[in-house]
């Protein structure tokens, strides 16, 4: 049978999360006999390959490759990915993502009945305090029949997530991920859109981002000098391809704006560095670079706030510089003022050189007023003439993609919307315009207040919408839960242990608040609500209110798996509380032994033991040591 889809996940010391991506690919709602999933282990040190090999015994659907070197970057895992791939269409899942069961299989049927060569549909990132979308000039609205790289900023978005693409345009013209530590999914994005004549896209979820704090990625590691250089030769090897002229002005253009200026130069680390003459060399190589293949940097340069950054460095007006970047970094806390319709930035007068700054656009919550006798939310706009409001939706607080859609007129620099329209949330939101087809804004609270002695105590608090029954905001659910396997974990607030996932049967065995689980493995209910198993093959809850996951930083010094018994190494004190605030009640003198039922946390965190009588003793090495 046809394989329309070859989903090729690189692996390297992954285990936190390969149940919950692997379960992802199960769930896609799709015949599997019509996908494969590659998964290719670069030589990983911690369990990812004992999880592996238990999948591939259980899923037809999964195939696995070892290789036989590490080889430093996701770039050969994915080219040895492309090469042993059988479907029509390819896409990238990085081991810690995982995809939507709906959105995915949605986004290759659009594909597959239009002919697209790629299609782009919308990546959710997680983290632990809000859920948001990425990339949406990408997917911002069912489309085919489009030319990909005449997308507006398509080249703004070029990693792995919420892409597919046809093997035939990789394969036939020999596409391949550079091996670089940083930049390669850029090239190979670059190179590969560029060559694609037709595209869909889709605004449904599809992929969704890794970005607990548990995921340390190899990109966090490197540093912004670090990654400028891999930028550098990524743009000389950008220069080399034969693009369209349209897409390589685009890719350009993103290089430069985002790469150079951007993340060089726009931010804190650069103002705070002590050696400010790399990120000034950086540019200027960048600069000579494009010189040599007779293009104006200039000319690639879209928005007024780079164009005077750009200006700046060239004149080599440091102090200056440094003063715009500070103004900019204020964002919405700096000064501003109200002039024709629009909101200005107030620039001091050393920058009035510089190309005036505005906000596209502003919009303040002005209350429910009785319009034509009825109840209507008024909101002022300031904007500039060109720019459209398209759509007004109330979305979720820290949970983006949680939002629906409501009526509303407009008139003379007023959105109006009908009162009724606000009580079909039933969570808390805030009100996004969304302008230019994709562009969102939240509407706020206050004008901007542009006097330099004085500022608004609530100025730049956004239009919160807070539902009166609730006494705190409603959580987004997938932010309380677990989406991988943490692997050990305590119990933070009393839970039970059940026999199966739908916490039908429970099991008569106390759980105690501190007590450390280890987790064999990750599961989902049949509304997809995940649940932890533990090594002992019973269900607890992944909500992480209930539960954390354990960092075993300190192993060296301390145990953290049940040893059984163990022995004194010098005199041990005994307690009868796992925070030793109780007066000791016992001591277990040197070489004595002692059995061990559980591992227990104090509530700092610090591991216990909790012997068989039901006290409490140090887990410190230093101290015990286990038989």
């Amino acid at each position: 049978m046809e394989k329309f889809l070859s989903i090729i996940v690189p692996v390297y010391n992954k285990e936190l999360f390969l149940d919950a991506c692997i379960e992802s690919i199960n769930k896609l709602e799709i015949n599997k006999a019509k996908i494969e999933a590659i998964f290719v282990d670069d030589c990983s040190s911690d369990n990812s390959l004992k999880i592996l090999e238990a999948y591939v015994n259980k899923f037809d659907f999964i195939k696995m490759i070892k290789l036989e070197e590490n080889t430093g970057s996701p770039s050969e895992p994915r080219n040895m990915g492309i090469r042993e791939a059988k479907g029509r269409y390819i896409t990238f899942l990085d081991a810690d993502d995982w995809l939507d069961p709906i959105g995915l299989p949605t986004l290759l049927n659009q594909a597959i009945e239009n002919n697209s060569d790629v299609a782009f549909g919308h990546s959710i990132k997680h983290t632990d305090n809000s859920i948001s979308k990425l990339g949406r000039f990408t997917s911002y609205k069912v489309a085919n029949n489009l030319v990909p790289y005449e997308i507006n900023k398509i080249f703004r978005a070029v990693g792995p997530p919420g892409k597919i693409i046809k093997k035939d345009i990789i394969v036939n013209n020999n596409i391949e991920f550079k091996q670089l530590k940083f930049g390669e999914d850029k090239l190979f994005f670059i190179n590969a859109i560029s060559k694609c004549k037709s595209a869909s896209m889709n605004s449904i979820p599809i992929y969704h981002v890794n970005r607990y704090t548990e995921n340390q990625s190899l990109v966090g590691e490197t540093s912004i000098i670090e990654k400028t250089n891999y930028n550098l030769i990524v743009l000389k090897e950008v220069l080399k391809l034969d693009l369209p002229e349209r897409a390589e002005f685009q890719a350009i253009s993103r290089i430069v704006e985002v790469d150079f200026i951007s993340r060089l130069f726009n931010g804190h680390r650069f103002l705070k560095n002590n050696n400010k003459e790399d990120f000034y060399h950086l540019f200027d190589d960048m600069v000579a670079t494009l010189k040599q293949h007779n293009k104006n940097v200039e000319e690639y340069i879209v928005e007024d706030k780079y164009k005077n950054i750009y200006q700046l460095l060239i004149n080599k007006d440091y102090e200056k510089l440094f003063e715009y970047i500070s103004m900019l970094l204020k964002g919405g806390k700096g000064d501003r003022y109200v002039k024709d319709n629009q909101v200005y930035f107030a620039m001091p007068d050393s920058l009035k050189e510089c190309i005036p700054i505005k906000e596209s656009i502003f919009a303040v919550y002005e209350g429910t007023q009785v319009i034509n006798d009825q109840l209507t939310e008024v909101i002022r706009v300031y904007k500039d003439d060109n720019v459209k409001i398209d759509k007004v939706r109330l979305t979720e607080i820290y949970n983006e993609p949680n939002e629906i859609e409501v009526d509303f007129y407009e008139n003379a620099n007023y959105i109006y919307i009908n009162t009724d329209e606000l009580n079909k949330c039933d969570y808390n939101f805030n009100i996004n315009l969304i302008h230019d087809e994709y562009k969102p804004y939240k509407v706020n609270m206050n004008l901007p207040n542009g006097n330099s002695h004085l500022n608004l105590k609530r100025q730049n608090f956004k239009a919160e919408f807070i539902m009166k029954q609730q006494k705190t905001e409603k959580k987004a659910e997938t932010k309380q839960y677990f989406m991988y396997n943490p692997v050990t974990v305590s119990v933070r607030k009393k839970i039970y242990l059940y026999k199966d996932v739908e916490f039908t049967e429970r099991v008569e065995q106390n759980v105690e608040i501190g007590e450390v689980l280890e987790i064999s493995e990750i599961r989902f209910t049949k509304k997809g609500t995940p649940r932890l198993i533990t090594i002992e093959g019973h269900v607890i809850t992944a909500n992480r209110d209930f539960v954390t996951r354990v960092n075993k930083s300190k192993s060296n010094q301390y145990i953290f798996q049940n040893p059984h018994s163990v022995i004194a190494i010098k005199k041990c004190t005994v307690y009868e509380d796992r925070n030793f605030k109780s007066d000791p009640v016992n001591e277990i003198k040197a070489k004595q032994s002692v059995d061990i039922q559980k591992i227990v946390l104090s509530s700092k965190g610090t591991p216990r033991l909790k012997t068989i009588n039901g006290t409490y003793i140090t887990a410190n090495r230093n101290i015990v040591k286990e038989v």
